[in-house]
């Protein structure tokens, strides 16, 4: 018998503005795109990077700012921390292979598609993948030999007793010294991103000659510029096929 726990979500808005004088989008550049191009892209890197710093870490809010509505979802660590908080773990001043197990298997004790049951994505910070390369380091034997031109190891994946984790060092992640130590291991089939109707990334632009038409003109204003707007929510279908490790700091043997 499966008992379906209704869970609810806000959708919210993401928006991003990119602005340069007249002057400066006909200013030659001396390498590179124009200014124009440079100021989209960084425009659409902002946006991407808002909305995926929000799937992960976003909390569920409803209020008002500078008079104005203002909502926020919750992102993953969120969902799963308030849904299935015997999935979230605490690391100590060290931890070894038994206690990184233990706080993974748990992961596994429920499955959203046979698929990939016993697979996940493990994103971390490069504080939280040093610990867990140096666990496999300190649990294993490495020689070096006569001749050798490099040594070192590096694993992108581990592997436990129900399961294997494949390992993404998220760059998000390394923005944050505390985010830099989690682990956060995603069931990717029990995760995805719902847009409200046909909000998907809509890009509005002003004073933008373009294939000879105009999107839209501000008289007056001698500037051109444009606006990334996108409204989604997080879905997690399966809080419990995830879990969530914080402070990993040093490794050890065991």
């Amino acid at each position: 018998i499966i008992n379906p726990v209704r869970v609810t979500n806000f959708t919210q808005i993401f928006r991003n503005t990119w602005a340069i004088s007249d002057s400066i989008r006909t200013t030659m550049m001396i390498a590179g795109d124009t200014n124009v191009a440079e100021s989209r892209q960084d425009c659409a890197a902002f946006h991407a990077a808002d909305i995926e710093k929000a799937i992960f870490f976003s909390q569920k809010y409803t209020g008002t700012l500078n008079s104005k509505p203002i909502r926020t979802m919750d992102g993953l660590v969120n969902q799963v921390s308030i849904n299935a908080s015997g999935n979230v773990t605490t690391a100590g001043a060290t931890t070894n292979y038994t206690q990184l197990e233990a706080a993974l298997d748990v992961c596994f004790n429920t499955v959203t598609d046979p698929k990939v049951a016993n697979e996940r994505v493990l994103f971390t910070g490069g504080a939280g993948k040093r610990v867990i390369n140096n666990i496999g380091r300190l649990n294993g034997t490495y020689q070096i030999v006569d001749g050798q031109t490099s040594y070192g190891l590096q694993f992108s994946t581990f592997k436990t007793a129900r399961g294997t984790f494949r390992m993404i060092e998220h760059p998000l992640f390394n923005s944050n010294p505390s985010w830099s130590k989690m682990a956060v291991a995603v069931d990717l089939s029990t995760f995805r991103l719902a847009y409200l109707g046909d909000r998907k990334t809509q890009n509005k632009e002003f004073n933008m000659p373009e294939a000879g038409d105009m999107d839209v003109v501000d008289n007056g204003i001698d500037a051109v510029g444009g606006t990334l707007t996108t409204e989604l929510t997080c879905v997690v279908k399966n809080p419990p096929a995830n879990a969530i490790i914080y402070n990993l700091t040093a490794a050890a043997a065991g």
